[in-house]
């Protein structure tokens, strides 16, 4: 039996977001990047041979057969996650994977089933919210700290030129704000505010291959409280999250990658707090390892009906944006589909 201590990850896909995954896998002593699977067997050769991986495959299949790999990251374009978690939940072997987890409520529902039917750790890659900075936010925002804790603000959006191809605008590719970067900010209002709004609004644009290029939501909570939530691709943003009190205030800058956060009180100094400056992925690995090696097969930080809710939130909003905006209670969201 291979050793708990040192977990053996598999890599499905070699694009950008997996050789950052493969770098910080070689910085932590309990992992190795043992395996990883392209469907163009030359590009998985160079990704194993610059990224340390000890074998590589042309087929995702045959990474899924090797027994010595004891966990995927799917790291694929949007589209195939559906395909690629299942086929992994199928063989036998735990899972994270790349947000979204997938294209759709219905598919994350039955992944989530199969774990669960299975008993296969299933985890969606929603590495904001492992971060010390954005959970030692969200405790403090809840301790009483702010006074009354009244909302979220959140913004994440950056300016790529337009170009079809682009996977940010091809409709093929999984593309859209909403699916590429509004799912941190929906996520980042569920830390804060939970996932049981009562009623959202949705406006935005669409880009001329018909995904959403930008998109503001807000949800409307009981006890009056709001989460306001931008996103988009053709415009530059703060990328700031604010979590807002009654007395006080916090800002987290560049929330999705965060270090530190401030508190803001009127007539007082701001306090800023600090942390470790590594490479936020090994927080979510570190989360994974630990579960995984206790058997379980859902993380409390971002639990799996979270995972469904935004994903159900996100396709209500496109849908919405692609009629000119919309406004519905939560429970027309959930029958949306």
């Amino acid at each position: 039996m291979a050793d708990k201590k040192l977990l053996r990850w598999g890599i499905l896909g070699c694009g950008g977001i997996a050789r950052r995954m493969a770098g910080v896998i070689a910085s932590r002593e309990n992992m190795e990047l043992a395996a990883v699977a392209a469907q163009d067997g030359a590009r998985a050769e160079m990704f194993a041979r610059e990224c340390g991986a000890v074998r590589h495959y042309a087929r995702y299949a045959d990474l899924l057969a090797d027994d010595g790999v004891d966990a995927v990251y799917v790291a694929n374009i949007h589209p195939v996650h559906y395909e690629s978690v299942r086929a992994c939940l199928l063989a036998g072997k735990p899972v994270l994977c790349e947000k979204p987890l997938t294209m759709t409520a219905d598919q994350a529902e039955a992944l989530f089933r199969l774990a669960e039917e299975k008993n296969i750790l299933l985890m969606e890659a929603m590495w904001t919210r492992y971060l010390p900075a954005c959970r030692e936010a969200v405790a403090l925002a809840h301790s009483g700290a702010l006074g009354e804790l009244k909302g979220a603000m959140v913004d994440f959006t950056s300016h790529f030129p337009y170009d079809p191809h682009h996977r940010v605008y091809d409709p093929a590719k999984g593309g859209g704000a909403l699916l590429d970067v509004g799912v941190y900010t929906i996520h980042m209002a569920f830390s804060a505010l939970g996932a049981d709004y009562r009623a959202a609004g949705v406006s935005g644009r669409l880009a001329p291959t018909g995904v959403d290029s930008f998109a503001a939501l807000t949800l409307e909570y009981p006890q009056g409280r709001t989460a306001v939530l931008t996103c988009g691709c053709d415009r530059v943003g703060t990328s700031e999250a604010s979590l807002c009190g009654q007395n006080a205030r916090i800002s987290l800058p560049q929330f999705f990658g965060a270090t530190e956060f401030t508190v803001h009180t009127p007539g007082q100094p701001d306090e800023t707090r600090r942390f470790e400056k590594i490479d936020g992925f090994a927080y979510e690995l570190e989360e994974f390892r630990q579960l995984w090696s206790e058997g379980r097969i859902e993380s409390l930080v971002v639990p799996h009906r979270e995972t469904v809710a935004a994903m159900k939130l996100m396709e209500w909003a496109m849908d919405g944006i692609r009629h000119g905006g919309a406004r519905a209670e939560r429970t027309a969201i959930e029958a949306f589909r």
